[in-house]
């Protein structure tokens, strides 16, 4: 969570020095805080505060473990004062709550200071909630509530040399004070929103803490020294330990100084730390749900995933953070959460059946949670297969192409594979395979008469087969040739054929009358209309002894030819396409 300046009364860095002869050098090496959780629905202050190394430690207001880890004095048998107004009472707010609380502290005691047990040098480090205002109690309102990081070093009742300087070290850094003319020190160093008395304050930024350098990361008992915390604790209040996490590897309390540890001793020294309070935050648990929406659905549909997640208590707060949609145990997408719903739209899903889920990888308020699976059944896509023939009617022995196309029925998308099977009744006339979703066949075969095509589509892993309706094709008989007209000569057409532009046409032609034979002839494309030939000219060629042949190319890709003799004679064929 980002620090934001901090107002008046929180500035970084105010100081409360009392009693000191002279002056003080320090110099702090705290981490800071990375992160402050939302406002308790319980009471003004921050659910949570959490260290750079992760450790979230929540408001430490234990009022049901034996223990008593948080010394509030609440629990029955605790030996600790009970901190209520109104022992009597259960904890509430504002009507029975502390004038201080804890997320965390630690406090180490050295006694025989000057070598006078009854003179002891205390350290203090917390972070704390409390009131500024009138009172500087709860009864000040939610307005007064704040939280600050405090550093605190006391000699008490002295037994320091007066006017000498003395160097403290601790878990986050070493500090030079003066001690006063009677020997004692007394220097609270607080940074944060702290507690004035006098009018209420203008509300606490409690992110104003974050940037601490009094604290961070959060000591916490050793986990290799016996006992070990209460589960759910750091530590306890009421027992020394060593602890760990000083950033600058001094998990201990020293003074260093003239004498103060009595006459000759310059150097006194603790591991042992009292009060480590702090209460490990456990995250609300939240519940996933998963619904899939339409469900059965088709392959290639698009399918919309949505997840919803909510706290599984009553809570104010929305859960905020990422989900992961899953198929089995692959992840199909990462969505972020937009006031606990997110959502994600799919059509990869393959034909079959799938288990899909929704995990919430949780966030800073919330613990993560999986939902139940959802089984979601894709079907084969259904399609249609429509064919035409061209040309129809035709003539015996003319090419004609059939053309297939299949197409998905919708809501399916994509383009079928596979192949079509073209079949004139119930025979065969050939398979050919799909290509963007069409397939054409060209014959020269038929019959004359009627035939009734059709073509069926034969399916494939994402797509149902299915099967045309009948087309009939009607395939004339050739046209007999016209007689030759008075005084001209006759034409036969005795090879035809087209391969692609390569065309090649022979023929004969008859005498005319005076026993001569015509020049040349004319080819055209199409059949003789009327007696004549009258489609576009491909070309004319000579007539040898009766006899005539073209052999080249054309841009006329036509089915029959028409040949007109300079003597006036037609005749008409098909072309065998090859």
């Amino acid at each position: 969570m980002k620090a934001v300046a901090l107002k008046w009364w929180i500035s970084l860095a105010v100081i409360a020095c009392i009693g000191l002869a002279s002056g003080v050098a320090f110099a702090q090496n705290g981490q800071g805080l990375a992160a402050v959780g939302a406002i308790s629905p319980a009471n003004p202050f921050p659910r949570w505060y959490m260290d750079r190394s992760g450790l979230q430690l929540g408001q430490c207001l234990d009022t049901t473990n034996p223990a008593d880890p948080c010394v509030l004095g609440i629990v029955a048998g605790s030996p600790a004062p009970n901190v209520l107004p109104n022992p009597a009472l259960p904890l509430s707010f504002p009507g029975n709550f502390p004038t201080e609380f804890f997320y965390w502290r630690a406090t180490a005691t050295i006694t025989g200071v000057g070598g006078n047990n009854a003179n002891r040098a205390l350290l203090v480090l917390s972070t704390q909630g409390g009131f500024g205002g009138p009172t500087l109690t709860a009864a000040d309102g939610a307005a007064a509530a704040g939280v600050f990081a405090r550093w605190r070093l006391r000699f008490l009742p002295g037994g320091l040399v007066p006017g000498a300087t003395y160097t403290f070290t601790g878990p986050f850094g070493v500090t030079s004070i003066v001690a006063d003319g009677v020997g004692a020190v007394n220097f609270t160093a607080d940074q944060g929103c702290i507690p004035t008395p006098g009018a209420v304050p203008p509300p606490c930024n409690f992110a104003a803490v974050l940037p601490t350098t009094n604290v961070g990361p959060f000591l916490v008992w050793d986990p290799a020294v016996a006992p070990i915390a209460t589960p759910g604790f750091i530590g306890d209040g009421l027992i020394a330990h060593s602890v760990i996490n000083s950033p600058v590897a001094q998990n201990f309390f020293r003074v260093s100084g003239p004498n103060v540890g009595g006459p000759g001793v310059n150097v006194i020294e603790t591991n042992q730390f009292v009060n480590v309070i702090g209460k490990i935050y456990v995250r609300p648990a939240t519940v996933t749900t998963l619904t899939s929406t339409p469900n059965p659905s088709i392959v290639g549909q698009a399918v919309t995933l949505t997840a919803t997640v909510r706290p599984a208590a009553a809570d104010a707060l929305v859960p905020g953070g990422t989900v992961i949609f899953r198929d089995g145990a692959t992840s199909l997408g990462v969505v972020t959460l937009v006031n606990g719903r997110a959502t994600l739209v799919t059509s990869a899903l393959a034909v079959g059946t799938h288990s899909l889920t929704v995990a919430y990888s949780g966030d800073l308020e919330f613990s993560a949670s999986t939902s139940a699976a959802v089984t979601q059944t894709v079907n084969l896509a259904s399609t249609t297969t429509s064919l035409t023939s061209t040309p129809n009617p035709s003539a015996v022995g003319q090419a004609v192409t059939l053309r297939a196309t299949v197409s998905p029925v919708a809501p399916a998308t994509g383009v079928p594979t596979g192949s079509v099977t073209f079949r004139d009744g119930a025979t065969s006339l050939g398979v050919v395979a799909l290509v963007n979703g069409s397939a054409s066949l060209t014959i020269s075969t038929l019959a004359a008469g009627s035939h009734s095509l059709t073509a069926a589509y034969g399916g494939s892993p994402t797509f149902l087969a299915s099967t045309s309706a009948v087309v009939t094709q009607t395939v004339n008989a050739a046209a007999p040739a016209p007689p030759p007209a008075a005084g001209t000569d006759t034409v036969s057409i005795n090879r035809a054929e087209r391969a692609g532009n390569q065309l090649r046409v022979e023929g004969t032609t008859s005498r005319l009358a005076n026993g001569t034979f015509a020049a040349s002839v004319e080819i055209h494309d199409g059949t003789i209309v009327g007696g004549a030939c009258t489609g576009a000219l491909i070309t004319t060629t000579p007539v040898s002894g009766g006899s005539w042949a073209f052999r080249g190319t054309t841009t006329i890709l036509g089915t029959s030819v028409c040949v007109k003799s300079a003597g006036g004679g037609v005749a008409s064929r098909a072309l065998q396409l090859k």
